[in-house]
């Protein structure tokens, strides 16, 4: 599709509203692919998709803020009509933007100390082909396994 003004504005204003590319391109009337060709044929473009995500994000950051803080209206009703409205609030989002905005205290911490230590160099020249193709054997089922860490090995997984 050609560049057209609207098509970039259209865009743009998706991002600034905290839309996903690929739902910012859908209004925009384009494929995702085609504006990440823009994104790298052209640096002004590429500058205010930036601007604009980042004013998405901050967007996205309020809303948090005001789910978790101020809560949100939440109508109560009685024999199916609205008697009153209550305040909802998320604890969850409370919880994100108080680990983003202090990490130090909020974030889970995980300190990992200790050396790494590599097993021995293997010099592969000393096998034979025999023995090369029984290790890449072994290894090729190994790899099954940890994809599917509940399978159990089997008497016929065995190499003879």
């Amino acid at each position: 599709m050609k560049k057209t003004a609207a098509a970039v504005e259209a865009f743009l204003q998706g991002l600034r509203e905290g839309d996903t590319i690929a739902l910012a391109a859908r209004l925009a009337r384009v494929k995702r692919e085609t504006t990440y060709r823009w994104r790298k044929k052209d640096p002004e473009f590429a500058a205010a998709w930036d601007d604009a995500l980042e004013e998405g994000n901050d967007a996205l950051e309020d809303e948090a803020f005001l789910r978790a803080v101020k809560g949100v209206g939440k109508p109560v009703f009685y024999k199916g009509k609205v008697c009153g409205h209550v305040q909802k609030y998320s604890d969850s989002l409370l919880m994100f933007l108080l680990k983003a905005r202090r990490p130090d205290k909020f974030r889970e911490n995980v300190h990992i100390s200790g050396k790494v230590e590599r097993g021995p160099k293997l010099d592969y020249s000393k096998l034979s082909d025999e023995e090369l193709e029984i290790m890449d054997r072994i290894l090729s089922k190994a790899q099954v396994r940890e994809d599917n860490p509940e399978a159990s090995p089997k008497k016929s997984d065995r190499i003879h």
